[in-house]
């Protein structure tokens, strides 16, 4: 199940049909990411369904919860539930394709699985993550970081964003890598050899980090927008064989067609594959 966080959303909800009109049903829930675990409780309309509003947390993140609805302390439902902000404006592609919000949804959805199952997901996410340190002055970490805010090395607190003396890392350039906050003299990009043994790396080789970051895409890109909305649009008019796109030669008195080999590889849009493809195969830094 999926509960979508628009611009305009000012409290993200859940609802559900329950057996019982006019019933207080309590929810919790917990975060299979965070670990975090939330309680709410609501009264049922007498429509029999009942609205949970869920912690402010999920105004800002994603989140993939697990969910259990009660009544009396007994259990009515589980089930899981994903926090999701949609890959585009929802409300300006229902306007301008005219369709209903209902279909609009359903669409982005489809257009939105089709993205990642190429070029992964665009989330926003603040966790926890674990890293092995390499022996050099940059904490290589394979997945895109926005933000830093603690960050331990094997079990002790080393950074805290809000400890002006604790305030010792911050997040590279490029969002690829932890580094000091501080430049150094001779900073070292790769494993010690003999000649720099006598140099101190600031992330020791092995030893094991713990990151508490924000993580992913603060905003969907503008491009991926572009694409889910194109996306959408072969959806709403019918275009689900957009693949022939990647007809190579078509027979008009048979009715022959021949496609490229490689429209099975892609989204079958040429357009939307060549906006993913620079978000595609990205290689780890790691260690051979």
């Amino acid at each position: 199940m999926e509960v979508l966080r628009l611009p305009e959303t000012t409290s993200v909800k859940a609802r559900f049909l329950v057996p019982t009109a006019n019933a207080l049903y309590t929810a919790t829930y917990t975060d299979l990411i965070t670990g975090q675990s939330y309680s709410a409780s609501a009264t049922s309309g007498s429509d029999k369904v009942v609205s949970f509003t869920l912690n402010n947390y999920y105004l800002t993140y994603y989140g993939n919860l697990e969910f259990d609805i009660y009544q009396n302390s007994g259990l009515v439902y589980s089930t899981g539930l994903d926090v999701i902000r949609p890959y585009c404006d929802i409300t300006a592609v229902k306007n301008r394709l005219n369709l209903t919000t209902d279909q609009t949804i359903k669409y982005e959805s489809i257009a939105r699985s089709i993205i990642e199952s190429e070029a992964g997901s665009f989330y926003f996410i603040r966790k926890n993550k674990e890293v092995a340190g390499m022996g050099m002055d940059y904490l290589p970490v394979n997945e895109r970081v926005i933000k830093l805010y603690k960050m331990y090395e094997n079990g002790y607190i080393v950074h805290d964003i809000n400890d002006s003396e604790l305030n010792l890392y911050k997040v590279s350039l490029d969002g690829t890598s932890i580094v000091p906050s501080e430049a150094t003299d001779n900073k070292l990009e790769y494993p010690k050899v003999w000649r720099d043994r006598y140099y101190d790396a600031a992330f020791a080789a092995g030893y094991d980090y713990l990151l508490d970051a924000d993580f992913g895409y603060k905003v969907v890109p503008g491009d991926i927008q572009k694409a889910c909305e194109m996306l959408i649009q072969d959806i709403a008019t019918g275009n689900m064989q957009y693949i022939n796109k990647y007809i190579e030669s078509f027979d008009n008195v048979e009715f022959k067609i021949n496609f490229s080999k490689t429209y099975i590889n892609g989204t079958g849009n040429f357009t939307v594959d060549n906006i993913l493809s620079k978000y595609k195969n990205i290689i780890n830094i790691g260690v051979i």
